[in-house]
């Protein structure tokens, strides 16, 4: 799908060495290295994405350091489409695809850093009224193509609605932070 939707596939590969992390900051020629372009190309999608506001340039030395622009207005729904082009993003997409009953899967930062503040953090949030075992059972072939742990929790709607009502501590831990929504609508965590 984006490289449908992106015309160049240097600006696809490097907006995606950004949105994979948003702590990342690369010069050019390392970035070259990275991506594996030329480096008149990756220079010029450098200077689009930052003329779109998407990155921000600092002068480190003689290189020109770039890095995501925390402050750019799109930068959750960009970082939300590449995430769902990713490999572990269309491994998800087919979880949905195969088990009924899913309305809302919530992927949390916890997942993307690996970063766990708590014990009860999780990677994904399912709401919806699906079968926990298929769920499981789906959630257990993923981690074994992947070769990593899945930490998530699945609700139903109906306890998701009360529980966020009595901003239950766990709910609240993931809905306060960054997050993204891998299938539903935003307006249903409202």
């Amino acid at each position: 799908m984006l490289k449908k939707l992106f015309i160049s596939k240097v600006r696809i590969c490097v907006l995606n060495e950004f949105m994979s992390d948003l702590n990342a900051s690369f010069h050019v020629r390392g970035l070259v290295r990275k991506v594996d372009e030329e480096i008149n190309a990756v220079r010029r999608e450098l200077l689009n994405l930052e003329s779109a506001g998407i990155l921000k340039s600092k002068k480190d030395g003689n290189k020109i350091v770039y890095r995501v622009n925390k402050d750019c207005p799109i930068l959750w729904e960009l970082r939300s489409l590449f995430f769902k082009e990713s490999p572990i993003g269309q491994k998800i997409s087919d979880v949905v695809r195969d088990v009924e009953g899913i309305q809302l899967v919530v992927l949390t930062e916890s997942f993307i850093t690996g970063k766990y503040e708590h014990d009860t953090d999780v990677d994904f949030l399912f709401i919806g009224n699906m079968k926990i075992k298929d769920l499981s059972t789906a959630i257990s072939q993923v981690e074994k193509e992947l070769e990593r742990q899945i930490r998530f929790s699945a609700i139903r709607k109906e306890d998701f609605d009360f529980a966020r009502k009595k901003k239950e501590p766990f709910l609240m831990n993931i809905l306060e932070k960054d997050k993204i929504i891998m299938f539903g609508q935003l307006s249903d965590l409202l």
